[in-house]
C-alpha cells in the first residue's frame, strides 16, 4: 500500500519520531507488510544499539503520484536529511523496480555497500529482520565478506528464475568482473575493466536484469541531486550584480530543465542528461550567491563520460576514421595520451549489448557530448535536437 502524498506534516512528524527513536512507520506500510508492533520494538531497539552509524529508519511505500517524490524513496531521504543536517544513514523501503529494501548514506557515514543485499539474503521472508540485520551489519562492518561469501547463484535471481547458471553467464571470468566491466543501462563505474574474450557476450536477460538495479540508482541520484538543488534555490539569494542574476536565471533555468526530464518516464540517457544539468545548475547558483561574481560560465565536462569529476584538459581522440579535439578528466586524458581507450567510457544497452553513447542517436546528448562540445547545452535541448519529452 502506497501514501498518495507525503505532506509537510508527515515530514514534520517523521523527523520528530526520528528524533526521538530514530524509526518511524508508516501505518499502512505496517499493515500490508505484517510489521507489528512487536516488531518495530525490535528496529528501534536495533536502531539504538547501532554505534557506527547515525541510524534512522523510514518505511513507508512513496506513490508514484507524489509530485515531490515521485515513487522514490532516494527523494524522500534526501528532502528528511536536508531538513535534518548532519551526517546520517536512512533505510527505507523502495519500490522502484522489484521493492526491496534501501540503504542511503549521507555525509561522514560508514560504507553501506552491499549492505541490503546481504540483508535481503539473510531475511528474505522478513523485512522487520532485514531492516535489524542492516544495523547489525553496519556496526560489523563486514558486508563485503558476507557477499563474497554468498554463492554465485544466490546473489542475483535470475539465475534461479531464469535457469541460467552463473558459471554459464560468465564464461569463467566471474560475476564481479562483469558487472564492473558492464554496469547496465548506463556504465559509470570507476573501476578499471577487465578483459574478456573476443565476442564475449552476457545473454540479453541478464544484460536487462542487471540493468533494472543500475538504472534505478542512477535515476535515485539524479532525484536526490535535483531535488538539492531546488532546496538550494529555495533557501539561497543572488547577489545584486547583473552577472548574479544572470547567473541565477541560469540556475533557475537549469533546475527546471532538469526536473522537467524526470517528472516523465525518463531513459537512461535522458536521466544522465538531468543530473549534468542539475550539476550546471547548481555552479551557477552557486555563482550567483558570491560577492562579486564574475559572469557564469559553465566549466566543459568529460567528453567520454560527463558523470567524472574534476577538471578537463583537451585531447585528441581517434575513433574509427574520425578524429576530434575533446576535453577530457584527467584520467581518461592519461588514458587517451598513451594510445588508450578510457576504461569508462559512458556506455547504453542497445538490444543485447554495451554501445559507447557517442555512437548512438540520442540528439543534443550525443552532438553535444552532453555539453562538453557546446557550452549552452540547453539552447541546444530547446532548438529541438535534444530528447527532452514534453
Amino acid at each position: 500500500m502506497s501514501t498518495d502524498e507525503i505532506t509537510d506534516e508527515t515530514i514534520a512528524e517523521i523527523e520528530q519520531e526520528l528524533d526521538d527513536d530514530g524509526v518511524w512507520i508508516d501505518p499502512a506500510f505496517a499493515r500490508s507488510q505484517g510489521i507489528s508492533a512487536d516488531d518495530e520494538a525490535r528496529i528501534e531497539e536495533a536502531v539504538a544499539q547501532t554505534e557506527q552509524a547515525d541510524l534512522n529508519v523510514v518505511l513507508v511505500e512513496v506513490s508514484t503520484d507524489d509530485e515531490r517524490f515521485q515513487g522514490s524513496f532516494g527523494s524522500l531521504s534526501a528532502w528528511i536529511h536536508d531538513g535534518r543536517g548532519g551526517d546520517a544513514t536512512y533505510v527505507g523501503w523502495e519500490a522502484y523496480g522489484a521493492p526491496e529494501v534501501q540503504v542511503d548514506a549521507y555525509g561522514d557515514q560508514p560504507d553501506t555497500t552491499y549492505v541490503d543485499n546481504v540483508a535481503a539474503h539473510q531475511a528474505p521472508d522478513d523485512l522487520a529482520d532485514q531492516v535489524v540485520r542492516i544495523a547489525e551489519i553496519i556496526d560489523d562492518g563486514n558486508a563485503d565478506r558476507l557477499w563474497d561469501e554468498v554463492p554465485d547463484d544466490e546473489k542475483y535471481y535470475w539465475t534461479a528464475d531464469e535457469g541460467v547458471q552463473a558459471s554459464e553467464v560468465l564464461g569463467g571470468l566471474g560475476v564481479v568482473a562483469v558487472l564492473a566491466a558492464l554496469v547496465a543501462g548506463v556504465v559509470v563505474a570507476r573501476r578499471r575493466r577487465r578483459a574478456r574474450p573476443t565476442g564475449f557476450t552476457l545473454p540479453t536477460t541478464v544484460l536487462h536484469t542487471i540493468r533494472s538495479a543500475e538504472d534505478r540508482r542512477l535515476r535515485q541520484q539524479a532525484d536526490a541531486k535535483v531535488l538539492a538543488l531546488g532546496e538550494a534555490i529555495g533557501r539561497g539569494e543572488p547577489g545584486g550584480t547583473a552577472s548574479s542574476l544572470d547567473a541565477w536565471q541560469q540556475a533557475l533555468d537549469h533546475y527546471a530543465a532538469a526536473r522537467s526530464i524526470l517528472q516523465q518516464a525518463a531513459a537512461p540517457a535522458d536521466v544522465v542528461g538531468a543530473l549534468v544539468l542539475a550539476r550546471r545548475g547548481d555552479d551557477a547558483r552557486a555563482t550567483a550567491e558570491r560577492k562579486e561574481p564574475a559572469a557564469w560560465t559553465p566549466q566543459p565536462s568529460c567528453w567520454f563520460n560527463p558523470l567524472h569529476d574534476g577538471p578537463t584538459s583537451e585531447v585528441v581522440w581517434r575513433d574509427d576514421e574520425r578524429q576530434v579535439d575533446v576535453p577530457a578528466c584527467t584520467a581518461c586524458a592519461a588514458d587517451v595520451r598513451e594510445g588508450r581507450e578510457p576504461r569508462d567510457v559512458l556506455d547504453f544497452i542497445e538490444g543485447d549489448r554495451t554501445v559507447h553513447y557517442y555512437r548512438l542517436d540520442l540528439g543534443a546528448w550525443t552532438r553535444t557530448g552532453y555539453g562538453a562540445l557546446e557550452r549552452d547545452l540547453l539552447g541546444a535541448l530547446r532548438s529541438g535536437a535534444g530528447r527532452l519529452r514534453r
